[in-house]
């Protein structure tokens, strides 16, 4: 016989505080419509990156904008090439083997404009991470 309630499994409502808690804290913080990391703020709606602690600001292409979405929202995790290329180009794509090495550039050459003290680091064999430097 049917039931018309679905059954859920029982959980511990500690460990499901713990878990968000944990999410919170891995996220990037969004606040004003603006993506934060380390001293940069990220404005998708003016296609701006600002750096908090210099002031300087400057205006983003469209796939610098995306790669830095997609990185400030995956922070601490190293993106793969393959990653990026269906992120940014995605799946149908007629994107060169090198473009990721091409827009990684622009990007970091934008990262060093504004003075941050974030980097996008080339992981060698694996990819790219975004981190702030070693101070």
């Amino acid at each position: 016989m049917w039931r018309n309630s679905p059954q859920t499994k029982p959980f511990q409502t500690e460990e499901l505080l713990a878990r968000l808690r944990a999410l919170g804290r891995r996220s990037t913080s969004f606040q004003d419509g603006n993506l934060h990391f380390g001293d940069l703020i990220l404005d998708i709606s003016r296609a701006a990156l600002t750096c908090e602690s210099t002031g300087q600001s400057v205006r983003l292409s469209e796939k610098e904008l995306h790669i830095l979405e997609y990185m400030f929202s995956n922070r601490g995790q190293i993106m793969t090439r393959e990653q990026l290329t269906m992120k940014i180009w995605g799946f149908d794509n007629e994107a060169e083997y090198n473009n990721v090495e091409v827009y990684m550039s622009f990007t970091r050459k934008k990262l060093n404009f504004v003075g941050s003290d974030v980097e996008i680091k080339a992981v060698r064999g694996l990819g790219y991470e975004l981190r702030e430097k070693d101070v």
